[in-house]
Formats: C-alpha cells, structure tokens, sequence
C-alpha cells in the first residue's frame, strides 16, 4: 500500500512540475512600468501590438513592475513548455506602447531571445525558448 501512494505522489508530482523563469531586461534607459508577457500561441504572440496591457487566451503569465534606468529582474512560474515573451517600458503609465504615426514604438521594448521582426513583432519560433526547469532570459530593451 504504502509502494502505491509513492508511486501516486510521483506521478502527481510530474504532471504538475512547472519550472522557474527568471526575467532579466537590460538597457534600460528611463524609469517606467515594465511589461512583460510570456505567450504560449504563435497567433497571438505575432498579432500582439502592444495596446492592451490585460491577461487574455495566450499570454499564460506576465509581469508588471516598475523600473528604473539600468536593469530589471522578475521571477515567473510555468508549467514545462515552448513560450515567447514580448514587453515594452511604460514611461507615460498609459498600459500600452506608444508609438508613431507609422507604427513606430517610441518607448522602449524587446523579446525573448532579442529576436526582432522586419515591420512589427518576430515569428513565435524566433523568439520561442523551452522552459522545462529553472531558466534565466537576459532580454536588452531597445
């Protein structure tokens, strides 16, 4: 009996095993609200412009904190899997990324693996990582 409960623990244990992610951004350059977001989907990782600052289906955790010049660092529990993140530094506290009248971002942000696209946000697969224990990403704000 006692063999039977171990082997349960066990197996509870690894199904709901999540790992550690540790968010470092560097580069910063003015004081403002950092946020991040950790995505699951390709879909909503690539359309995301950064206008809408809520948790909503494909962003499965995040971060929001303030900052100031230099670097910032936050912790985040996952369950095992492939994610991006995408974040941008609030200067003007508005929750979304400004930008200009062609789209431009004029306040600072960046994504996993300093991954970069041509006219908006990377692929999903350029700046996707795998999470399956404890991981440190080190992202240079822009």
């Amino acid at each position: 009996m006692l063999k039977v409960i171990l082997l349960l623990t066990l197996v509870v244990s690894a199904t709901a095993w999540s790992g550690e992610l540790t968010i470092k951004v560097a580069n910063i350059k003015h004081e403002g609200v950092l946020y991040a977001a950790v995505y699951d989907d390709k879909e909503v990782f690539e359309s995301d412009k950064g206008d809408n600052s809520q948790q909503r289906p494909g962003i499965v955790g995040g971060l929001v904190k303030k900052v100031t010049v230099g670097e910032a660092e936050g912790t985040i529990e996952l369950e095992a899997g492939t994610y991006s993140i995408g974040f941008f530094i609030d200067k003007n506290d508005n929750e979304k990324l400004d930008t200009n009248f062609l789209g431009v971002p004029k306040e600072q942000f960046g994504f996993s693996n300093d991954a970069m696209g041509r006219f908006g946000p990377p692929s999903f697969e350029a700046a996707s990582f795998t999470l399956d224990e404890e991981t440190i990403l080190i992202m240079r704000a822009r």
